[in-house]
């Protein structure tokens, strides 16, 4: 089928460019073939189609082309390299419907990892200049934890 095909197609083209979530990418070709599938050409209905893209989409999993572990760690290190943490990661995951087993067994929150990158952020933002005032404090507090910090690592750096 036709159809089919074009979808395949798109979904390769986007995974291409880069690792995607099984539902993001579920979500991209809705998306993309919206207009199609509302206009008087299309043969399917709008339920019709969708269950074409879960099943293309099912194909491209067994053929390992697309991985949703591929995609988890692929995004957990591009995070790490932004300088986020893992509680804004996990945040992130979930919002692109990512399993929750799938991102406990990716993302080790206790890892002494972080508390590296935690450092090595606060060092990149503030330097070593001591926060005095409980303004200032407060302040590196929330900038801390908007990265996605746990308190207990962002209070060993604020009080080093």
């Amino acid at each position: 089928m036709k159809i089919a095909l074009n979808i395949r197609r798109a979904a390769m083209d986007l995974l291409a460019r880069r690792e995607h979530a099984c539902h993001e990418l579920a979500s991209k070709l809705s998306r993309k073939f919206s207009p199609f599938i509302e206009s008087d050409d299309c043969p399917l209905s709008s339920d019709q189609f969708h269950d074409l893209i879960v099943e293309q989409i099912q194909r491209l999993t067994e053929e390992n082309l697309q991985s949703d572990e591929r995609f988890v760690e692929s995004f957990i290190n591009g995070r790490k390299t932004q300088g986020k943490g893992p509680l804004r990661i996990r945040q992130e995951l979930e919002q692109r419907r990512v399993s929750s087993e799938l991102i406990e067994a990716y993302l080790d929150e206790s890892d002494e990892q972080w508390q590296e990158l935690a450092r090595q952020v606060y060092q990149r933002k503030y330097g070593s200049a001591d926060a005095v005032a409980y303004q200032e404090k407060s302040k590196r507090l929330r900038f801390m934890q908007y990265r996605g910090f746990s308190l207990g690592i962002i209070f060993s750096l604020i009080n080093e």
